[in-house]
């Protein structure tokens, strides 16, 4: 009698225990699921007014009102801009540190020794825009068109300067591609940010710059820069005047992307989460034309479609890398 006792007061423990479970299952799920619930940060790897800084900042509201958190910007340039994009890498893989950037700076090859690997250590979340540059000139510089720039550096290897905006990133394989393929052997100047490579392009401390429009157009209005043509393979509506590179030193072609990325490892339904939070942001009507007034087209790719575009941006650009053998420790 105890034994038959025992047994079912066993068996209704063990029932017991299993209904437990399956009542706390979906709890946990949700709790394991339940984010965010504390403020994202998004990393910039550039100064503010760069056209990374104006992305990041033009989806920030709607990413914030879609997460129903906070999404805090903050800008840490350096480094070629590995100190940001390294920072994401070794975060936690938990949501919420981000990286938003120049896919350039991450798919080059350019600086070796890097601690972390970009193509490893994060993982795309989406693409967010895509866009073209300038080549610049100051409004005292003796260069009135592409063909003058391209006599002069031909006729004078090594002699021609040009800004970039952190090193390996588009502003810079802009500048080297156009030396490659023209044979000017222009010799390169990083600095940290767009303001003061124009600023010092404007004061003709530097000869041109391969740069974007937002940080530009203010000094092009107020006659400090001159624009000598557009990076596109064809020409563009903003300047139907100006020739492309393309038409007179065929086979350039450059077009700088942004995009968000997460440390690797991060669970995949949190990437997609975020994804989703940019692909609606992108698709205000508001955000879009906020988007081309900083000059770059929303350009939206899911995850897996940006790391396809990822790869291939990868080998565009270190071909370059090997063929101008573009260094940097």
């Amino acid at each position: 009698m105890t034994h038959r006792h025992n047994a079912a007061q066993a068996a209704r423990r063990r029932l017991l225990t299993t209904a437990s479970a399956l009542a706390l299952a979906p709890v946990a799920a949700k709790a394991q699921s339940a984010w965010p619930t504390r403020p994202v940060t998004v990393l910039v790897p550039s100064t503010a007014g760069g056209v990374v800084d104006i992305s990041a900042r033009t989806v920030q509201p709607g990413l914030s009102s879609d997460l129903g958190v906070s999404v805090v910007v903050e800008n840490r340039p350096g480094g070629g801009g590995h100190i940001a994009a390294g920072a994401v890498a070794r975060a936690a893989p938990d949501g919420y540190t981000l990286l938003c950037s120049a896919g350039s700076i991450l798919v080059s090859g350019i600086v070796r020794n890097l601690p972390y690997s970009p193509m490893s250590d994060l993982v795309p979340v989406c693409r967010l825009t895509l866009g073209g540059f300038l080549l610049l000139v100051s409004s005292q510089s003796p260069y009135k068109s592409l063909a003058d720039l391209i006599a002069y550096g031909k006729a004078n290897p090594g002699k021609l300067t040009f800004a970039s905006t952190s090193v390996g990133n588009s502003t810079h394989i802009g500048g080297e591609m156009l030396s490659l393929l023209t044979g000017m052997k222009a010799v390169h100047v990083p600095y940290k940010g767009n303001v003061q490579a124009l600023t010092d392009v404007a004061a003709g401390r530097v000869d041109f710059s391969v740069d974007s429009r937002p940080p530009a157009l203010p000094l092009i209005r107020g006659g400090q820069l001159r624009v000598l043509a557009v990076t596109n393979t064809e020409r563009q509506s903003d300047f139907p005047q100006l020739p492309a590179i393309a038409e007179q030193v065929p086979g350039y072609g450059i077009e700088g992307w942004t995009g968000l990325f997460a440390p690797a490892k991060t669970r995949p339904e949190i990437v997609a989460r975020i994804a989703e939070a940019a692909r609606r942001t992108l698709s205000d009507p508001a955000v879009i034309q906020r988007s081309r007034d900083g000059g770059a087209e929303p350009a939206f790719l899911a995850p897996e479609a940006a790391l396809a575009f990822m790869r291939l941006d990868h080998e565009r650009v270190n071909r370059v890398v090997r063929e101008a053998n573009i260094t940097a420790d």
